[in-house]
């Protein structure tokens, strides 16, 4: 009579080869998350590329908060756009360069004009209001999606650092002076959307 077969025991792993195990998998996950974290800084300069040609200056800071008016005489802050990527640009009037980049200024205001996650801020230190209308008028812009803001104290300007208009300032979604652009720039250039565009895809 033929003893029976014994039955196979089933081999599981012993403590060390699922410590083993447990370990791999945890550095094998460390390490995919570590080559990703390292991606991010290409990423972001990656995004930031289009911006280079325009020469801006970066910075880090919180953008100063103020108050100023609209054209119709009502109170504006800069922190009612929070949660918008702020283009805001300081001009005049009587300032030669300013008067060449408006157009621009322009342009760039309408070729975003379908977004709603950014604004186009032009910010005037002139003396009076009433100048600003005319000179658009003159300038065949009376209609424009810019956002017209007055500075009745001519000093909101100097409090983002500025001395000589026209400058013009990247101000993140959090309320943050991302990019500092020093006199003119070709706002309406197709460069400068992709700038503004690549900000906003961050």
């Amino acid at each position: 009579m033929n003893a029976p077969t014994p039955t196979p025991r089933r081999r599981g792993l012993d403590p060390l080869g699922a410590t083993a195990y447990a370990v791999y998998i945890a550095l094998g996950s460390f390490l995919v998350f570590a080559f990703a974290w390292s991606l991010m800084p290409a990423v972001a300069r990656q995004n930031e590329a289009p911006c280079r040609s325009m020469a801006p200056e970066e910075r880090d800071v919180v953008a100063p908060d103020f108050v100023v008016q609209d054209l119709a005489g009502n109170e504006v802050k800069l922190s009612d756009f929070r949660g918008k990527f702020v283009v805001l640009n300081f001009w005049a009037t009587w300032c030669p360069p300013c008067v060449t980049e408006w157009p621009q200024v322009h342009q760039l205001a309408e070729r975003l004009a379908d977004r709603d996650d950014v604004v186009v801020i032009a910010l005037s230190i002139d003396k009076t209001p009433d100048v600003i209308a005319p000179f658009l008028a003159r300038m065949s812009m009376g209609e424009t999606k810019v956002k017209l803001l007055w500075d009745p104290e001519q000093t909101v300007h100097t409090a983002f650092g500025t001395s000589q208009i026209p400058d013009t300032y990247f101000i993140d979604e959090q309320g943050n002076v991302r990019d500092v652009f020093i006199n003119v720039r070709k706002w309406g250039s197709p460069t400068a959307v992709q700038c503004v565009e690549s900000m906003l895809a961050r």
